[in-house]
């Protein structure tokens, strides 16, 4: 999953603060018997006197001492194990049964840490976008005409069409055969079926960046310039499960800038990571702003949808 670097820290971090406080709660118990059972500190006092007595016979070769020694630790251990059954105290067992809270397996992190990476970016996702007013569910039709327009297409259709296209490609995701480019004016929904995805999508356990072009790419030049020498912005831009890119056209257009939406769009269309632009500009806008050398990645790899009809914002303002 390509969630960014913090979010694996605090999920790591999140995971290690609930080993702990399951452990914690256990050595309060031990500690409240110890006070309440003068016998169980007796043979906490006794096993450990025997350990550093088993270490030394052990050092010197002993075998004889070293076996006699076990045998008494065996029994207060058996006695010690009695006493914790009998206060009905036991050792926490691992939260995760497949890692046994080591948080990787195989080299990998758990799926335990990758779910509470998922919560961590559900979370953000709630927090910061609307994400409840921007459902497939309530995509609202009525919004867009059923009279064709001056060119011959008919609003209404082509909204629904567009709404079965997010819908298969967050259904289907990340097996979808392309990115989606999203065009047209304001207020006609592109951000609206932009954000349903990303719900659909991060529910699913995939790592989602989403936020305007202008935000996006001024947190990341304002990194690379600064003297961190961080590059996570960046690299969660170019590595993320899915990037959605919120009005493209908006941002302050620098040399940097220039460089990165290129990069950003050819390596992840090389590494096939999909991804989803919203402008307001036309294709030729596009071209004229960015030069062929972008474009011609859209045409290629992206399937290019225009939403057209009335600015929904303002339908809802008049009603």
């Amino acid at each position: 999953m390509g969630y960014r670097n913090e979010i694996y820290s605090k999920a790591l971090g999140i995971k290690k603060n609930e080993v702990k406080t399951a452990n914690a709660i256990y050595e309060a118990e031990i500690s409240a018997l110890r006070e309440q059972n003068k016998e169980f500190a007796e043979l906490e006092r006794e096993m450990n006197s025997i350990g550093s007595a088993l270490a030394l016979s052990a050092i010197s070769g002993d075998s004889e001492k070293l076996d006699r020694l076990k045998a008494i630790c065996n029994k207060l251990n058996e006695k010690k194990n009695k006493i914790l059954k009998d206060a009905k105290i036991s050792r926490p067992s691992a939260l995760c049964k497949i890692c046994n809270d080591d948080n990787y397996v195989a080299g990998k992190l758990c799926s335990c840490v990758l779910e509470i990476a998922k919560q961590l970016t559900f979370s953000e996702l709630s927090s910061s976008l609307p994400i409840n007013d921007c459902t497939f569910e309530n995509f609202n039709l009525d919004y867009y005409s059923d009279e064709e327009d001056a060119e011959g297409f008919v609003p209404r259709k082509r909204a629904a069409a567009l709404l079965k296209l997010c819908r298969e490609f967050a259904d289907n995701f990340p097996s979808v055969s392309s990115s989606l480019l999203f065009t047209g004016e304001a207020g006609l929904g592109k951000t609206h079926l932009s954000l349903a995805v990303v719900v659909e999508v991060a529910k699913k356990g995939y790592g989602v960046v989403y936020g305007s072009a202008y935000n996006l790419l001024s947190a990341a030049e304002k990194e690379h310039f600064s003297y961190s020498g961080e590059t996570e912005k960046e690299d969660a831009l170019l590595n993320c499960d899915l990037l959605v890119i919120d009005d493209l056209g908006t941002e302050f257009l620098t040399s940097y800038t220039s460089s990165l939406i290129y990069n950003i769009i050819n390596t992840r269309i090389l590494n096939r990571k999909p991804t989803i632009i919203n402008t307001n500009l036309s294709f030729d806008e596009l071209e004229a702003r960015y030069t062929a050398r972008i474009t011609s990645r859209f045409i290629g790899n992206y399937e290019m949808k225009k939403f057209i009809g009335s600015d929904i914002r303002q339908i809802k303002a008049l009603k």
